[in-house]
């Protein structure tokens, strides 16, 4: 185990990487998930933990496996093209985890533009548009999601927060990576102030009748997270229905089972990948100057008053990773209670490392 250091709540200890990464590829292969399969799906998750997106890292494994268990993931899935063109590909996942299904989604869409349909809870988006960065490419990554947020005027959850995330290379300065879900705020951050017993800020749920609340009890009942920016996260999420859920032939809306509670039913959820080729329309070395210039303007920029810094976007997790690498994965009390319950479930109680 990591030494606990540089830990600020909701963070509680910290574990080495490699020995996190042993542990969950086990549990996976206990439900029958293929080695390479489950190599993916816990590299997509430690890594996430690594980069501080506490919300969609290996917390959500216990529950993954129980949806491989119950029917409502298939882990011996293995995604396929259905049709294509020279620009684009339909796969079916065929309700595979969605970190397979993901991987496989960026990975052609590394060759032409990719819809991904039918396949799972994929984690964070920024996952998969992290892959083509080595690559020389701009990634995009999208999701919808089962309805969990409302909508203006509405009442009650009508949508899915929907995440969006996109990749953008440099060269000698940090990558822009960003990686939001639609809403005020991720839904595991409000489960993660209900669980530590304290109120949420008023603004990021609404209760049964559409008004604000500061109770994060609300949300698993019969509240609904409230759109980012108002009728502009909405219209956002729209999009990404539209392209993630219409288009790649997946759920739409209230079509797609709530995957955190009902683990018997496949989730059907949808993605959609895009890959651009810098070099198939500017020289590489001019694309990386323009970046790195851009990028520098807005890590130079004036600082307000009492700010010490500005910050690109994906630069707090890029440096989160870095102290992840030296020190250890630093995880939650919710993720330590989960892996511990995982370790359990599977028979591996011996070799969780926390």
């Amino acid at each position: 185990m990591a030494e606990s250091v540089m830990l600020e709540p909701p963070f509680v200890i910290r574990v080495d990487a490699e020995t996190l990464k042993t542990f969950c590829m086990e549990a996976l292969t206990t439900v029958g998930m293929a080695v390479e399969h489950a190599r993916i799906t816990t590299e997509c998750l430690v890594r996430t933990d690594m980069r501080g997106i506490y919300t969609h890292g290996t917390v959500s494994l216990r529950r993954y496996v129980q949806l491989m268990r119950d029917g409502g993931i298939d882990p011996r899935a293995v995604p396929e093209i259905t049709n294509e063109g020279p620009a684009w590909a339909m796969i079916d996942a065929h309700q595979a985890v969605g970190m397979v299904a993901g991987h496989v989604g960026m990975t052609t869409a590394m060759k032409k533009a990719a819809g991904c349909g039918y396949s799972n809870h994929f984690g964070a988006a920024s996952a998969y548009t992290l892959m083509v960065l080595d690559q020389g490419m701009i990634g995009m990554a999208m999701s919808n999601t089962d309805v969990v947020m409302s909508i203006p005027n509405g009442r009650g959850a009508q949508i899915g927060n929907n995440p969006l995330s996109y990749a953008v290379p440099a060269r000698t300065q940090p990558p822009l990576v960003l990686d939001i879900a639609m809403s005020t705020v991720a839904g595991g951050k409000v489960v993660s102030m209900k669980n530590q017993g304290k109120p949420i800020p008023e603004g990021w749920l609404t209760d049964k009748d559409g008004l604000p609340t500061t109770d994060p009890g609300v949300f698993t009942v019969h509240g609904a997270l409230t759109p980012l920016g108002g009728h502009k996260g909405y219209g956002l999420a729209l999009m990404v229905e539209s392209l993630a859920g219409v288009l790649a032939g997946a759920g739409i809306t209230t079509d797609m089972p709530t995957w955190a509670k009902e683990s018997r039913k496949a989730c059907n959820e949808g993605h959609t990948f895009i890959a651009v080729d810098i070099a198939a329309m500017m020289p590489k070395n001019e694309f990386y100057t323009r970046m790195d210039e851009l990028i520098r303007r807005m890590r130079t920029a004036p600082k307000a008053k009492n700010a010490t810094r500005t910050y690109i976007p994906g630069e707090m997790e890029y440096e989160s990773e870095a102290v992840a690498r030296t020190h250890g994965v630093a995880l939650t009390d919710t993720a330590v209670a989960n892996l511990r319950g995982l370790a359990e479930d599977t028979g591996l109680g011996g070799r969780c490392p926390v």
